[in-house]
């Protein structure tokens, strides 16, 4: 069915077009301001809202996706209109006129009104539960007025200066729009279908219909003033743009015009007939004259009757005084003869209007003075009542209470709040058991509403308590109020706002003691601000929260959190402090879980804001990989299987990082870590899990093996003194504070040569890495003398030589595991004990052992060391200094014998060009001759090899002698160039190349001696030369006698086999010093590989530094140099042809091992040519 509308003018009422607005009855209407447009709505679940052009009456628009629209209004610009829907899917949509495009959409169902404001910048909605203002700019929400519309509204809102007016429960409510605070209300008469309400621009008045009646109210005394009556059911009504009309329409289409001076003179003017006063009067001086409307204040069961017409009384009631005093001012000029309750009437009607010359002197005095403002005397008056009243006070008890409620009133007013709440709470006290009685002719003389007076003085009471900064009483009054009443009776309206304003209240002052550092204070301050705030109470939960935190009250805190979560499930703020309060309380895993949920909330918000906050924390993720990582490089310089020294079980590093991922301070980092990635304390606290103690012992018979205990626990192994050793070992270090232990009988799968492999390659950095390490002294006890330890069999041990060099820490225990000697030092490295029998013991002094670091350094002091040890077994003596020169690469080939020593020297001397490791006397390796079939042979000095350094001022003697025509400077340039271009000594294999100055010898004479063979040939190069061997030399072809010490020739920077010293180029730190710091970029640029050992790997480093650096020296003077040295004595070898039978013609040596030193010198005689024509690089197997 389609509407239609009649379009005419307004004067004339001639119709000018008829327009359709599609399905369904047209319920809204409106004309754009400046008259160009129009648009309306049908109400109807396929409806319609249409525009047209108001000049011509052509559709511009029509949209039909929408059902029951509302309402419509144009803004006051006429660029913008808005409509509203009541259905529930339905909503808001603002419209761009111009362009008929949708401008914005404010959801809100059930909208039954939509209204701009005079001035455009606010739009106003209703729905039949709440009234609310939007910014017509930004379209936010700036007022939640909550209130009940009735919902058969056609025109639901008005504004008027900043106004707004609405229709409740048959009250018109007035509410001021930028607060949402209620600014007055009044009812009206009962609405039986449609109603509507209207207001002109002045704003005096305010017109209200029902289905057949239409009034007038004043908007500031809200007296009605004028009301008709019409048959038709009234639909909507308007007032004209003159504002001296108002139109009203029906359901009979019909619309009718009426001068609104007409509705205000239309209140009726015949005389008011005389009402029989009803028979339960009780007042002895009206007793003979029944025309007295009201007796004096004398003692009464009950309320006097009175005798009025129905019409005043009714005007009178609804407090039409203006109405009721016109009626019976009617009533008593148009009487000859006016009934003396009339003038009685009219006396209390203009006493409640304030025209107290006029009143009637037969009005009660105690209201009359009451009501010129002298509320106690008035008070005491009552008083005087109560006192004389033998039967029934109550009525005077409520009089009197209300007397004390205006004057609480009164001291508001005047700002004397400390007395006003005194006076409210004296009010109160009057009625607290007493049964309220009707009073009805009371409220009529006085217009005192004694209905729920109770609440009216609690609510004052409230007010007074607020305004005199008793803020905390104030809302435990008003809390005790609406939880009496349960929020639901009307004359909580001003609860609300009243409510609103004291939680914000109290909520201020829980934030200046929480900044105050008053935590308790600001908790009750919060407390009470919540039992105020009856919608989003999130920001104060959350402040509470975290006040209940700073007191450590961290399971309070989480029950605020956790509301805020049900309250909002989608806010991050409530996961916020979940995270805090569970991380508090020590609840770190589901503390992290309550951040990475805050973490996905802020991702997942619409707010661009909230998303970029959430970009400066890390997720609990994040942490946990970057935790791994650090744990990940820990252990990658750690043993792989270490001992649990609470279980006694073998732990593998998954199973490491596993049981720190168990630990409570693991999941405290993770949920600590918010902002930023504390890199220091994370390695700060893995490395203090990780920490390890390592066992240095002599191996004995039956040693608990890796297969015996990697099921068991080592402390269930059965008795033994193996077993108890490795126990004690493990119940020290647990007691000591450590949750790790080594020992290397148990803790190496000697089973898997990969294993085995990696054990002996970084035992070294183990030990080095290790927190402590503990020394088992077998065969010491405490009575042992002085000295026990520098000759226990410990010190005897191969193996232990690098444990001790690499430990920083070390405690000695003697066999019944007491402390050697009581040391109660934290280090016996540093006892001056300890390091005299090391010293004693070594040969060598403290300051030189600590100098010694793993890798290429002091390679033959290393060596000499070693020299001295013993091992069970032959490849041990070279196996147990894999780690010490860093040997990567050379497998452990138990079974190989000597050859084991000869390629670890080989590796060596490859990688450091140190030829240092050729001086020796003894037997040959069966790896390749120029090197030693045992490491014993290093027990002596390598310096009677090398030519010996001469002083810089016999250098440079010498040197000046050289600056003759006689010295041949350019054969020596061409030498010194020779030598320089040498590659180093180096090993492929078992073949060594090895570049040298080799002298071919002539025949020997040889003799027998008791201790050998002995071996004499006249050289031109040497002289007489004497070589002391086993070997037959005259089964031999071409011996030579070479020079290897090229670099103390030519002096590259080295000085093979020198004092201490330490290395050109520092090693990298150990992974376990305090002073290493890493950082993120290092972690995440990491790219560790489970199975990548490099991490065992050093830097190749030179052999050692010579003892002073000298500054480069000229090309002429370095060849000078070199000469004078040639001339200095030096440790030959002898060297033979091999019979290889080399395809390639190429000729292979092999070293003749001699009994001791070839100690040789070059002749004076031998020129430099001579020289340079013998340099050679030699293949020597």
């Amino acid at each position: 069915m389609s509407a239609m509308l009649e379009c005419g003018e307004w004067r004339t009422a001639k119709r000018m077009a008829t327009l359709s607005t599609g399905n369904g009855e047209c319920c809204c209407l409106a004309v754009s301001n400046d008259g160009k447009w129009i648009a309306a709505g049908t109400w109807s679940d396929r409806a319609a809202l249409s525009v047209w052009d108001a000049t011509t009456y052509k559709e511009v628009f029509k949209y039909e996706d929408i059902s029951y629209v509302s309402a419509v209004d144009f803004s006051p610009d006429s660029k913008r209109l808005v409509s509203a829907s009541n259905s529930n899917s339905g909503g808001i949509i603002v419209w761009d006129v111009a362009s008929n495009k949708q401008v914005q959409t404010l959801h809100h169902k059930d909208v039954i009104a939509a209204k701009y404001s005079p001035t455009g910048d606010r739009i106003a909605t209703a729905t039949p539960y709440s009234v609310r203002v939007w910014d017509s700019n930004d379209y936010r929400l700036l007022v939640d007025i909550h209130v009940k519309v009735t919902p058969y509204f056609r025109t639901a809102l008005v504004w008027f200066n900043g106004h707004l007016f609405a229709l409740s429960k048959n009250i018109l409510k007035q509410f001021d729009a930028a607060t949402g605070s209620a600014v007055a209300k009044w009812p009206v008469p009962d609405s039986d279908g449609y109603s509507c309400i209207s207001l002109p621009k002045h704003g005096k008045f305010i017109a209200y219909s029902t289905k057949s009646t239409i009034t007038l109210w004043d908007t500031s005394t809200h007296a009605q003033l004028g009301l008709i009556q019409r048959p038709q059911d009234i639909q909507t009504i308007a007032f004209s743009p003159d504002e001296q009309s108002l139109a009203f329409g029906g359901k009979d289409g019909k619309i009718s015009i009426i001068r609104v001076s007409r509705i205000i003179n239309s209140i009726p003017s015949s005389p008011l007939p005389p009402t029989p006063r009803e028979p339960d009067i009780r007042a002895d001086d009206a007793a003979s004259d029944p025309s007295v409307p009201l007796s004096r204040l004398h003692p009464t069961l009950q309320e006097p009757a009175i005798q009025i017409d129905d019409a005043v009384l009714d005007s009178w009631k609804h407090d039409q005084l203006e109405n009721a005093e016109t009626l019976l001012t009617a009533a008593i000029s148009e009487s000859q003869n006016p009934a003396h309750p009339v003038f009685a009437s009219r006396a209390l009607v203009r006493t409640r209007l304030g025209k107290w010359d006029a009143a009637l002197v037969d009005a009660e005095r105690a209201i009359i003075v009451f009501m010129a403002g002298e509320y106690p005397d008035a008070i005491s008056r009552v008083d005087d009542l109560i006192a004389t009243v033998s039967f029934n006070s109550t009525c005077y008890v409520f009089r009197k209470a209300y007397m004390y409620l205006l004057l609480g009133n009164s001291q508001v007013e005047s700002s004397d709040y400390e007395t006003a709440i005194q006076s409210f709470e004296c009010a109160r006290a009057q009625i607290r058991d007493h049964v309220r009685p009707p009073l009805f002719a009371i409220s009529l003389i006085t217009g005192w509403k004694f209905d729920n007076l109770d609440i009216t003085i609690r609510q004052r009471l409230c007010e007074a308590l607020y305004a005199a900064g008793r803020t905390n009483d104030a809302a435990k009054c008003f809390h005790e109020l609406k939880t009496e009443l349960g929020g639901h009776d009307d004359n909580l309206e001003w609860a609300h706002p009243f409510g609103q304003h004291s939680s914000e209240k109290l909520e201020g002052l829980g934030d200046t003691a929480a900044d105050a550092l008053r935590h308790d204070e600001a908790i009750s301050h919060y407390t009470i601000a919540l039992y105020l705030v009856s919608s989003s109470p999130h920001a104060i939960l959350i402040k509470r929260s975290k006040a209940w935190l700073a007191t450590g009250s961290w399971k309070q805190a989480l029950d605020d959190a956790n509301e805020v979560i049900a309250l909002d499930p989608s806010s991050p703020w409530g996961y916020e402090m979940r995270h805090a309060a569970l991380h508090k309380g020590g609840d770190y895993d589901n503390a992290a879980d309550a951040f990475e949920t805050m973490l996905t909330k802020m991702a997942e918000s619409p707010d661009p804001d909230v998303q970029r906050y959430g970009d400066q924390y890390v997720s609990p993720s994040s942490t946990r990989a970057t935790i791994r990582k650090v744990v990940h490089r820990t252990l990658r310089h750690s043993p792989r299987v270490l001992i649990n020294t609470t279980t006694g079980r073998l732990h593998n590093s998954a199973e490491q990082a596993s049981a720190f991922e168990s630990l409570q301070i693991f999941k405290e980092l993770v949920s600590s870590t918010t902002t930023r990635i504390d890199y220091v304390r994370i390695k700060c606290e893995v490395r203090e899990y990780f920490r390890y103690v390592m066992l240095s012992h002599k191996w004995e018979n039956n040693e608990p093996l890796f297969q015996q205990v990697v099921h068991i626990a080592v402390y269930d192994l059965e008795e033994s003194p193996t077993h108890d050793k490795l126990q004690t070992f493990c119940k020290i270090v647990r007691d000591t504070g450590f949750d790790w232990a080594w020992s290397d009988t148990c803790c190496i799968d000697k089973s898997d040569h990969f294993v085995l492999q990696e054990a002996l390659v970084a035992m070294f950095k183990w030990y080095q890495g290790s927190a402590m390490m503990i020394v088992f002294l077998r065969g010491v006890r405490p009575s042992s003398p002085c000295g026990a330890l520098a000759g226990s069999l410990w010190n005897t041990r191969a193996w232990t030589l690098q444990e001790y060099i690499a430990a920083k820490v070390i405690h000695f225990y003697t066999e019944d595991w007491t402390l050697y000697r009581d040391l109660e030092l934290p280090n016996h490295k540093e006892s001056p004990e300890v390091i005299s029998e090391m010293e004693r013991a070594t040969r060598v002094s403290a300051e030189q052992l600590i100098a010694l670091r793993p890798g290429l350094s002091s390679i033959r002091e290393k060596l000499h060391l070693a020299s001295t040890r013993r091992t069970t077994w032959v490849e041990d003596a070279a196996y147990s200094l894999l780690g010490i020169f860093s040997a990567i690469g050379i497998p452990a080939i138990y079974g190989e014998g000597e050859a084991s020593l000869g390629r670890l020297l080989a590796n060596v001397l490859t990688r450091s060009g140190d030829a240092s490791i050729l001086a020796w006397t003894g037997e040959s390796s069966p790896f390749n001759s120029c090197l030693p079939a045992r490491i014993t042979v290093f027990h002596g000095p390598a310096t009677t090899h090398l030519p010996p350094p001469i002083p810089d001022s016999e250098m440079e003697r010498i040197i000046a002698r050289f600056r003759t025509p006689s010295f041949d400077l350019s054969v020596a340039l061409r030498l010194y160039d020779r030598l320089n271009k040498l590659p180093t000594p180096r090993f492929a294999e078992s073949r060594m190349t090895l570049p040298c100055i080799a002298f071919q010898l002539p025949r020997f004479s040889s003799s027998r001696t008791r201790s050998g063979r002995v071996y004499r040939a006249d050289t031109i190069a040497f002289g007489t030369v004497e070589i002391r061997t086993k070997y037959d030399l005259s089964r031999m072809r071409s011996l030579y006698l070479i020079h290897p010490w090229l670099d103390n020739l030519i002096e590259h920077g080295h000085m093979h086999g020198g004092a201490f010293t330490e290395d050109d180029v520092l090693l990298p730190p150990s992974p376990n010093m305090d002073d290493e710091e890493i950082s993120g970029d290092e972690l995440d640029n990491e790219g560790i590989d489970d199975d990548d050992d490099s991490s065992l790997s050093e830097p190749e480093l030179p052999s050692t530094a010579t003892p002073a650096q000298t500054a480069p020296v000229d090309r002429e003077t370095g060849a000078r140099q070199l000469v004078a040295r040639l001339r200095q004595p030096f440790g030959a070898l002898l060297l033979t042809v091999a019979s290889t039978g080399r395809r390639d013609g190429a000729v292979d040596y092999k070293r003749v091992a001699a009994d001791s030193l070839i100690n040789v010198q070059l002749q004076e005689s031998v020129s430099l040519a001579d020289i340079l024509d013998n340099v050679r690089v030699l293949d020597v197997l």
